[in-house]
């Protein structure tokens, strides 16, 4: 009869190591979605941006962030039973939005750097967070940055880390109309062609 009864302690107690591991990864999926769709813009986005479309950041030791902010969120893989539950959403948590906001910190740095360095009389920028939400799905449409020089207006390039020129058909479509009114020379450059 005793043996009975420890037999079914431990079928209840490995039974509730399954349903706490359950739950974890069921927790740990619902914030992946979570932070795919409201930080990302999509769910699939941060696969892609690790994967197909990493030569998207030229930013040298990108990668290592990422990794390093997946090391910081491993470390919730190890928070003690009581926490059990907490253990998939932390390792998602701390590794998605720290490597979001770690290696947008980063990439905004060298984009502000960028635009002091190129000059120019005007310009406009978006966060590295708002390019990740936009620019994948308005690529030709949404722009990182811009600086009108001289009335020639370019766009910023995460690819190279650097301003390439904006043609003038493209630039009447995502140029800020102020700029257009500025120099009209934009506007006649595009209606050239």
């Amino acid at each position: 009869m005793q043996l009975d009864s420890q037999s079914s302690f431990s079928t209840i107690t490995s039974d509730s190591g399954v349903v706490s591991m359950l739950r974890t990864l069921w927790l740990g999926c619902a914030t992946y979605v979570a932070i795919a769709v409201i930080f990302f813009g999509g769910l699939l986005q941060p696969i892609f941006l690790a994967t197909a479309w990493s030569d998207r950041l030229a930013a040298p030791y990108w990668g290592w962030i990422v990794l390093a902010c997946l090391a910081a969120g491993a470390a919730g893989l190890f928070l003690p039973s009581r926490l059990a539950s907490a253990r998939g959403p932390t390792f998602v948590l701390v590794g998605l939005l720290g490597s979001l906001f770690s290696v947008g910190a980063y990439a905004d740095h060298l984009t502000s750097k960028a635009l002091i360095e190129f000059g120019g009389e005007r310009h406009i920028r978006h966060s590295f967070s708002e390019s990740v939400r936009h620019a994948p799905k308005e690529f030709q449409l949404f722009l990182h940055a811009a600086i009108l020089k001289r009335c020639v207006p370019f766009a910023w390039s995460y690819r190279s880390l650097s301003f390439y020129q904006i043609p003038p058909n493209a630039a009447i479509n995502v140029l800020p109309a102020d700029w257009l009114s500025e120099c009209p020379t934009i506007r006649a450059a595009s209606t050239k062609r």
